[in-house]
């Protein structure tokens, strides 16, 4: 892939909201933006879709919202096919969630899908498309990095490389680790500045000199709760 068209340059004043990992919540989604206010500026980290019941309505919040952020593993399935690139099929796999998302467009899955992306709305599917793969984000004049599924100790990274270089070279290497490798808050790489991070749940977010993890479950658990972290304060907002 290319850095140039991966990565989206955003410099805000603060405060700013990032919100973890939404997965289908609208619910959960409307009652964050009570707490947040209408005016603060509003970033998601990705998984926006699937599990949860109400894709669509996130989509429409978000977009109301002038919401910008990057896409998750969650995205990609959704995407390709609305770029006519085919229907991956294990996404309708019940832990991965697709099939909820599809009925919030009121699509059924009663037959091949192929072409059904003509019935997403053309505003949903420039979404979708235009979401980069990580967010080069300044807050107030604090730097971090947005990347749905953060950097680990377990992402393959050429060993050596100088820490402002490792992001670029994930891109350009190993994107596929961006948004699917698995990790912890504790299991954060150093690289130039904080990861901001969803996709690995956590019980409650938490921050550390490398990263933020702000997946709390949202739509993943029975319980889960959706979070934001105000930047550059980083304070923690939560909604169950």
């Amino acid at each position: 892939m290319d850095p140039e068209e991966e990565i989206r340059a955003l410099e805000l004043e603060g405060p700013v909201a990032v919100i973890g990992d939404i997965h289908g919540r609208a619910d959960l989604l409307g009652k964050l933006f009570k707490k947040l206010g209408k005016s603060m500026p509003v970033v998601f980290v990705g998984d926006l879709i699937d599990r949860g019941p109400s894709a669509f309505d996130v989509v429409e919040l978000l977009m109301a919202r002038g919401a910008q952020g990057v896409r998750g593993n969650h995205e990609e399935w959704f995407r390709r096919w609305c770029e006519g690139r085919g229907f991956q099929g294990d996404a309708l796999h019940r832990a991965f969630g697709a099939k909820a998302t599809l009925a919030s467009y009121g699509i059924e899955v009663d037959g091949k899908l192929g072409e059904r992306f003509v019935e997403i709305p053309p505003a949903h599917r420039r979404f979708f498309r235009e979401m980069p793969l990580v967010l080069d984000l300044t807050v107030s004049g604090t730097a971090y990095w947005v990347i749905h599924a953060g950097i680990h100790r377990s992402t393959s990274v050429e060993p050596g490389l100088d820490p402002e270089e490792v992001v670029t070279w994930l891109i350009e290497n190993e994107p596929y680790d961006l948004l699917w490798s698995a990790g912890h808050l504790e299991d954060a790489r150093k690289v130039d500045r904080k990861v901001i991070f969803g996709h690995t749940p956590h019980l409650k977010p938490g921050s550390t000199s490398r990263a933020i993890a702000i997946d709390t479950g949202c739509g993943t658990w029975e319980k889960g709760k959706l979070t934001a972290v105000i930047l550059p304060e980083e304070k923690f907002v939560s909604v169950s």
